[in-house]
């Protein structure tokens, strides 16, 4: 399966702005035909934030576990693939305050995000426990995927 991003519901009114990121209701985000009550139950939920704009974490792997992100404030880019080095299957995604949207991450992809902006704050969620994450991880360099990191001019 590939990695799949998916807007996220912005409401605004005087009081101010909310987002929903998952409502057990909310049958609208499809997934290689499953629609999200077939997703798997997110179990684990994790900030993340890095001292540099520049740091990149990952690239992991993982045989069982999905992964969804979310960004809360700031601008990340995330390299995701299903090998452990580019191909054409290779893809990148640019999730930003600016612009809600959830990344969904299946079992299989390596995957790794890098801030774009400092103060970025990453909300990472899991169908795994810590611990059942740490026994199903793999991890390569990121170097192999290094370059897919740099951001283009245009």
């Amino acid at each position: 399966m590939k990695p799949k991003k998916e807007p996220i519901k912005l409401v605004i009114d005087d009081r101010g702005f909310l987002l929903q990121i998952f409502d057990e209701k909310n049958d609208k985000i499809t997934f290689d035909g499953l629609n999200y009550l077939e997703l798997p139950r997110v179990r684990r939920i994790y900030f993340v934030g890095n001292f540099s704009k520049n740091t990149i974490r990952g690239m992991h792997y993982h045989e069982k576990e999905w992964k969804y992100f979310f960004v809360i404030k700031g601008c990340a880019k995330f390299v995701i693939s299903p090998e452990d080095k580019p191909t054409e299957k290779t893809e990148s995604f640019v999730l930003s305050e600016r612009k809600p949207e959830i990344l969904i991450v299946p079992p299989k992809n390596y995957n790794g995000w890098k801030a774009l902006e400092g103060g970025t704050l990453l909300l990472g969620m899991s169908n795994f426990s810590l611990e059942e994450s740490l026994k199903d991880d793999k991890r390569i360099p990121v170097t192999n995927f290094l370059g897919l990191f740099k951001v283009e001019s245009r």
